[in-house]
């Protein structure tokens, strides 16, 4: 492979008065593909990563784009669709978002008729919902599946592809639209089996798993090729929408690696971590992120503001098997009336460490890693579960907000051990059904007196409780401007009241933000949350909702397993 900054450079210069046969055949091969895609009357959608590969597949599409208009012929659309997880390297961002903006001036210079679009993970599957809200642990290398990976990536750009499909085909004045990737044989045995297996082909359309037409004009690309053209294009022999300096600043500071920044749309999550990468700077799916401490060491000037950024990666990752920092309290209980204790999730008391880190390393990092509606969300499901009392993540918030500022402590990685189970607290009831008699659930006895002076809308559930109706469409949703209003001017009072551990009901909070409308459960699911406040305001009444540590845990436990520890 060429020695990227040592090589690639005299190699090009030595191209920038004559492109021999053998370059020009790298150069026009994928382009040719692609402009006989596109005269065949197919719009054609790019996914954009920002790395490499992608930045050259996008290259040569608009190269071809630009060639068919000036001949004057008809173009169908070039979409360009990226995705960002919420938790990318921050300089990926700031390349990717720089590409796009000088794609988009590219694409209005020739004419092009280009559109690019930015995709990110719905609220609830984010990392600071899913990890910090309590929704599930961060994916780490042995974990069974890559839930960031589908939940971050692929569903963001399936869902992304479905709706330009379904726009471009609605036009009517175009064939069917064409998804391109950046893929490569000869990366990973792996991939090369996943490319066989769906039977990939640079020159044709091929039909993916969801009848999706796909091309793949890369498939036959070396790494070799694939720098030699972003090195012409930066040496203006080749035209380009870019001269890619930035893309070359990347890989250089990063350690030069030929690994793919991001991966690109596949249609499946990739379960095995890639090695030396710059892709999240939260990935815990490897041990050590050795690209972004290439970073900062190799340019503390540059790169430093990255550091608590990494510190807080590290803790994550080296942390996850201190077992200390678990919920130990079962979810279910058992046909004979029992729950099982055991480590779980993450403990109420890691959730509100790691907002303070996360938080703070915000501040100090100056990169935005929690929105105030995933603060809201994340403090909201903190109520609904009754892992703190009401509006706790808020006061975290004005605490690091006036200086009260706790970056993630260095650690050392914990061994791996396996997972402790204690055992079983018996709770007398075989369900929680049959345990949660007299709780309240969603009813809220104030909406319920005054919902008609004030306007609420009041729905009946299926146990005849009368709540307030704050269903929408989708998911969980946080009203934007509702959270902003909620924090500046409602916040304060609220903590002051109800954020101590002696509040009766914590999940009180979750509630208030229904009653604001700062948030909206999905459409048909009022049921299920009604149920899940019972269930945790039986937990907090009976002393099990994670405040607990597991010794205080084991004296209560009336059936112990094993005094070994044993696999889960």
């Amino acid at each position: 492979m060429l020695d990227l900054f040592t090589e690639l450079e005299p190699v090009v210069a030595s191209h920038v008065a004559h492109v021999d046969d053998d370059d020009e055949e790298v150069i026009e091969r994928g382009k040719n593909r692609i402009r006989k895609v596109l005269l065949d009357g197919h719009p054609v959608i790019c996914a954009f990563s920002s790395g490499k590969d992608s930045t050259v597949l996008v290259a040569l599409a608009l190269n071809a784009a630009r060639e068919i208009v000036e001949a004057g012929q008809p173009c169908p659309p070039v979409i360009v669709l990226h995705g960002n997880t919420g938790v990318e390297q921050p300089e990926i961002v700031k390349l990717a978002h720089s590409e796009i903006a000088k794609m988009k001036e590219y694409g209005k210079k020739h004419g092009i008729p280009l559109e690019t679009r930015i995709s990110e993970p719905t609220l609830n599957a984010s990392f600071p919902v899913r990890v910090i809200g309590g929704r599930g642990l961060p994916t780490f290398p042995d974990s069974r599946t890559s839930d960031c990976s589908k939940s971050w990536k692929v569903d963001v750009n399936l869902k992304a592809q479905k709706e330009v499909i379904s726009k471009l085909e609605g036009m009517g004045r175009w064939k069917r639209p064409v998804v391109m990737t950046g893929v490569r044989k000869d990366e990973s045995v792996a991939r090369d089996q996943r490319i066989a297996k769906r039977g990939e082909t640079a020159d044709e359309l091929w039909v993916n798993d969801l009848g999706a037409l796909r091309l793949t004009p890369l498939l036959d690309y070396t790494v070799d090729d694939i720098w030699l053209v972003i090195g012409l294009c930066h040496a203006g022999v080749v035209p380009a929408y870019s001269d890619f300096t930035g893309v070359m600043d990347v890989y250089r500071a990063a350690g030069g690696d030929s690994c793919a920044v991001v991966a690109d749309m596949k249609g499946a999550a990739n379960n095995k971590p890639c090695g030396v990468r710059t892709g999240c700077f939260l990935c815990t799916r490897v041990g050590e992120d050795r690209s972004m401490s290439q970073m900062i060491s190799g340019d503390v000037e540059r790169y430093g503001y990255l550091s608590p950024l990494a510190g807080l990666r590290d803790f994550i990752s080296r942390t996850q098997y201190d077992w200390t920092l678990r919920h130990f309290v079962g979810r279910t209980i058992d046909e004979e009336g029992f729950i099982t204790i055991g480590a779980d999730t993450y403990s109420p008391e890691m959730l509100q460490r790691l907002l303070r880190y996360t938080l703070s390393a915000q501040v100090v990092s100056g990169v935005q890693i929690i929105s105030i509606p995933q603060l809201i969300a994340i403090d909201a499901r903190w109520s609904q579960y009754a892992f703190a009392p009401p509006f706790t993540a808020l006061k975290i918030y004005f605490e690091v907000m006036n200086g009260k500022i706790e970056l993630a402590p260095e650690v050392k990685r914990f061994p791996k051990t396996p997972v402790p189970r204690i055992g079983k607290i018996h709770v007398g009831a075989t369900s929680y059904n049959r345990a949660m008699k007299g709780v309240s659930g969603l009813r809220n006895v104030s909406a319920e007196m005054f919902h008609e002076a004030c306007g609420f809308s009041m729905k009946s559930l299926k146990d005849g409780t009368l709540v307030l109706d704050v269903e929408t469409d989708d998911d969980i949703t946080v009203d934007e401007m509702g959270a902003g209003d909620f924090l500046a001017f409602i916040a304060d009072e609220m903590i002051e009241d109800y954020c101590h551990p002696h509040c009766s009901d914590w999940t009180w909070g979750f509630k208030t933000y229904l009653q604001y409308g700062t948030i909206q459960v999905a459409k048909g699911k009022s049921n299920q949350v009604h149920e899940i406040l019972q269930r945790a305001q039986w937990r907090q009444e009976n002393d099990l909702h994670g405040q607990r540590d597991p010794v205080s845990l084991e004296s209560r436990c009336d059936v112990l397993f094993s005094t070994q520890l044993e696999l889960i």
